[in-house]
């Protein structure tokens, strides 16, 4: 054996000892996390049994605290209310087993078969919500909605989550399933003013809830989330969409059949204000403007629901004396007579640049008709009023204002037989500026093969035209050169949102409706951000800017000449007058007008016109009527001056249209083709611009137009030309 000596064998014996004591220090530590885990497991126990104890369990009509919200003006003034105690109490019995079933598809699936709290849901909802800073999210099961909903507050706190919790165990344990799900269908919100599933019935089938169908409940059910974002009189799309999902889940519970399930159809639903309910009358123009704050306020997670229990004030962004202003300028359009869908409709959006807050909204004449011509269904074809999106591209890519295009027509451009105005004249070798002041279609489409058609929608996007599947074909997907043209359709408000860029200097801003909400206790609860982004140069602003004043000074929107002030816009008419638009903005202002039929008709014989309306036309003096109103009292401000970004080229050399230095030229404009000339009035106004006879004397683009409706037809492959 190896020697030893006296130190090895003290540090033997220490480092046993020192074993011993750590060994003796661990089985100490795990001694007290155990013991304090044990207590605090048993506090926890403790304070839930203290919780469940001490929770009450009202009677659902106890909770009857709701407060309407009020939703201003700017100025602090009211346009109307949201909430409305509209509800009929009925056993499950009078409930059909099919909508039932529905609701279960939709909210709570494993209902029957799993506890009324869904713990995974509450921890999802706790962790969103400690990192948003506040509560957000839900998660939760039927019988947590029917806790909150009966028997608690609308105030998002932490407090209130914990008696949910405690609220939904009671109810597990005191009430059957069966009572639940009756008190949830008595309670619940399903939007249009209706509460419970009764009067939800009546309001959008004119029925007793008895006699609900498997698609009719699938409606309700699907309503159920957002009543405002699933009306289907709003978004028919969103809410199929939907509408399908509880259905495919009524097949993976085995509560409907796939042989059923495929040959149901989606059912007629009963316009706004046509139902058995009466509540959430929205009569007239600004019942789309509530809707429209509902909605935004919805995405914030103030839901229809919440606002019209919760006792807001809710602070828009709308000035009263704009959106009166609005008003009055769409009555230049003839009242519909009753039932006609064929009358003439219009649509009216203001917004502020560089904010993006909304000063008016138009979308209609009746709010309580369901459809907003302002910003539902998938649009309408904008015409020539896209053509400042090519015009910007060019300019955003180094193509000055006094690069010369071929306007002659007809011209065939990228397999397209393209026409200027229905009398077809011919401008020859033209600067942007007169392509733009007299609106030239071949021009504007051999200035976009240019500079491409993708990058005409990427600067769209950036200006304020949401991106996805807008500006492309609906059937393939791609796009043509007749995007110049404005064959896709957009929304009033979105091109409103764009104009709104070039008055702000390049800077976009996404338009709002809501500045702020206070709860009942005047606690500020939301307050909004502005969303903004650089679409393009300000020098690429002010050069598009000075070309679109051309538009209103001498070109086809002298009848949107302001009253003292500098303005710029352009105006747009589709194929037959099926659509007319007049979009223009001052440095304060920016607005859109659009104008067309119900059922999207040509516009012919309108106002006294056989040849119809016209962006130059109605849409401009819309427009001038409303901006001279708007700006009443506002000091006068001048646009930036020329700033003569990119270089002219010569965009007709080159078998692929390659660009090669031209002539300096004048950015003024061009003189006007005979033909064009003689339609020009012989005298002038008493501004420097002669004003348009009936048609506008210059060519515009018109391309055919789908109809504004929840699923207008795909637009024509290529364009065709109308005055």
């Amino acid at each position: 054996m190896p020697h030893r000596d006296r130190s090895d064998r003290l540090r033997d014996e220490k480092s046993g000892h020192d074993g011993r004591v750590n060994r003796w220090r661990q089985w100490s530590l795990r001694k007290k996390i155990l013991s304090g885990a044990g207590a605090f497991g048993l506090l926890l126990v403790l304070l839930g049994v203290l919780g469940y104890v001490l929770t009450d369990l009202p009677q659902p009509s106890q909770s009857a605290t709701n407060q309407a919200s009020s939703i201003r003006y700017s100025d602090g003034s009211e346009i109307g209310r949201v909430g409305t105690d509209n509800r009929k109490l009925v056993p499950l019995s009078e409930v059909s087993d099919p909508a039932q079933k529905a609701v279960l598809a939709a909210e709570d699936r494993g209902f029957y078969s799993e506890p009324g709290i869904s713990p995974r849901g509450i921890f999802r909802a706790l962790v969103a919500n400690l990192k948003g800073g506040s509560v957000q999210q839900g998660g939760s099961t039927i019988t947590q909605q029917y806790a909150k909903n009966a028997y608690l507050t609308q105030q998002r706190t932490f407090s209130r989550k914990i008696k949910e919790f405690f609220i939904s165990l009671k109810l597990a344990h005191k009430l059957s399933k069966n009572q639940i799900l009756e008190n949830y269908l008595n309670t619940i919100y399903f939007g249009r003013g209706a509460s419970g599933i009764e009067v939800a019935a009546r309001t959008y089938f004119n029925k007793p809830a008895k006699d609900l169908t498997v698609a009719e409940g699938a409606v309700l059910a699907a309503s159920i989330r957002s009543p405002a974002g699933y009306d289907p009189a709003r978004h028919r799309s969103r809410a199929e969409a939907r509408w399908n999902y509880v259905l495919d889940g009524m097949v993976k519970k085995g509560w409907l059949s796939k042989s059923e399930r495929a040959g149901i159809t989606y059912p007629k639903v009963l316009a706004i204000g046509e139902g058995g309910s009466k509540a959430n009358d929205r009569s007239g123009p600004n019942g789309f403007v509530l809707d429209q704050v509902e909605e935004e306020l919805a995405r914030h997670g103030f839901t229809e629901d919440r606002l019209a229990a919760g006792g807001y004030v809710v602070q828009t962004t709308i000035r009263r004396h704009a959106q009166e202003a609005a008003i009055a300028a769409m009555k230049a359009l003839p009242d519909p007579k009753l039932g006609d869908k064929s009358a003439v409709q219009g649509a009216l959006v203001a917004v502020h640049p560089g904010s993006g807050e909304v000063y008016a909204y138009y979308g209609g004449r009746n709010g309580n008709k369901g459809f907003d011509y302002a910003s539902s269904g998938k649009g309408v074809q904008p015409g020539s009023s896209f053509k400042p999106f090519t015009l910007a591209t060019a300019l955003d890519q180094g193509i000055g204002l006094g690069t010369r295009v071929d306007g002659s027509s007809p011209q065939t451009i990228g397999g397209q037989l393209v026409h200027n105005d229905e009398g077809d004249p011919s401008f020859g070798q033209i600067d942007l500026v007169t392509a733009t002041q007299y609106s030239v279609n071949t021009a504007y489409y051999n200035l976009a093969k240019k500079v491409g058609v993708d990058s005409i929608a990427d600067v769209a996007h950036r200006a304020g035209i949401p991106d996805g599947d807008t500006l492309r074909d609906e059937q393939t997907g791609g796009r043509g050169l007749g995007i110049t043209l404005g064959i896709y359709p957009v929304h009033v408000i979105d091109q409103a949102a764009a104009y709104a860029t070039f008055a702000g200097k390049g800077e976009a801003a996404k338009p709002f409706f809501v500045k702020t909400v206070t709860d009942r206790d005047k606690n500020r609860v939301y307050s909004a951000k502005q969303v903004n982004n650089r679409a393009f140069s300000a020098d690429v602003a002010a050069d598009a800017t000075y070309a679109m004043q051309q538009v209103v000074k001498g070109g086809t929107g002298t009848r949107a000449q302001l009253n003292g002030r500098p303005t710029a816009g352009k105006t747009g008419t589709t194929s037959e007058n099926r659509n007319a638009w007049f979009c223009g903005f001052t440095p304060q202002l920016a607005a859109a007008v659009w104008v067309g039929r119900g059922d999207g008709s040509p516009l012919k014989g309108v106002l006294g016109s056989s040849r119809g309306i016209y962006g130059g036309t109605v849409p401009a003096e819309i427009w001038k009527a409303f901006m001279d109103a708007a700006l009443q009292g506002q000091p006068v401000m001048d646009f930036p001056p020329k700033a003569n970004v990119g270089r002219n080229v010569d965009t007709s050399s080159g078998p692929s249209g390659s660009f090669s230095p031209a002539p300096t030229t004048s950015s003024s404009p061009s003189p006007l083709p005979s033909i064009v000339a003689s339609l020009l009035p012989t005298q002038a106004p008493p501004s420097d611009a002669p004003s348009p006879s009936d048609a506008p004397p210059s060519p515009s683009d018109a391309p055919p137009s789908p109809q504004p409706s929840a699923s207008p037809p795909p637009p024509a492959a290529s364009p065709a030309a109308s005055p």
